[in-house]
């Protein structure tokens, strides 16, 4: 399907837009517990990062957010409060989740051109990357025809809704990211689906 066949409600993009543009230069300042040693953090200093670009009327504009880093008082090691990223990633939660939602029916090409059609800049093969990762596939719902993930929706809810960013419902919105550990069997990850997928389809191509 070519970029002009992708038809996308403005309803469906002016309100991606508008959740997302709410996220920019929230601060996740919260953290429990030393993970490593189960000290107390001390606040170190702020790390601002980019949880997506979008694309309005041909310009592209980053959606940064401001994560608090500590320093544990204990064995000294430098963490991240809670954030909508998970871990070992350069965007957003929703936007991978996403990106792995409208992967499942099509190409990791397709599903990059859907994006851009919806307002969102990611290439195929970061859409690749995180299709072949150890991060999850979460439910989804059907919108305007397209799958979009529960992440995704209640994220983009929480961000239009509020009159003030309430960072902790965005997390929980997000299922909490940065905290996600995968399963040691794979099982639920987007890697495990996608291969067994490509290995049906090789199947399928012998018979």
């Amino acid at each position: 399907m070519s970029r002009r066949q992708i038809k996308i409600p403005p309803m469906l993009s002016a309100t991606i837009n508008m959740g997302l543009s709410a996220l920019d230069g929230a601060l996740f300042k919260d953290i429990g517990k030393c993970p490593y040693c189960g000290g107390k953090p001390m606040p170190y200093d702020t790390k601002e990062k980019q949880y997506a670009t979008l694309i309005t009327n041909g310009e592209k504009r980053a959606v940064t957010v401001r994560v608090r880093r500590f320093i544990c008082r204990d064995c000294g090691k430098l963490l991240y409060a809670d954030e909508p990223f998970y871990p070992d990633t350069r965007v957003g939660s929703a936007v991978i989740d996403l990106a792995l939602a409208l992967s499942l029916k099509n190409s990791f090409s397709h599903a990059a051109v859907v994006m851009e059609a919806l307002g969102i800049e990611i290439s195929r093969g970061t859409v690749r990357n995180y299709a072949l990762s150890n991060l999850p596939v979460g439910e989804i719902s059907m919108m305007y025809g397209l799958p979009m993930p529960y992440s995704f929706i209640n994220m983009i809810g929480r961000g239009i809704s509020a009159a003030g960013i309430n960072t902790e419902e965005i997390l929980k919105a997000s299922g909490y990211p940065s905290r996600y550990q995968a399963p040691p069997d794979g099982f639920g990850t987007a890697q495990n689906y996608f291969l067994a997928r490509s290995e049906m389809k090789k199947s399928r191509e012998k018979t």
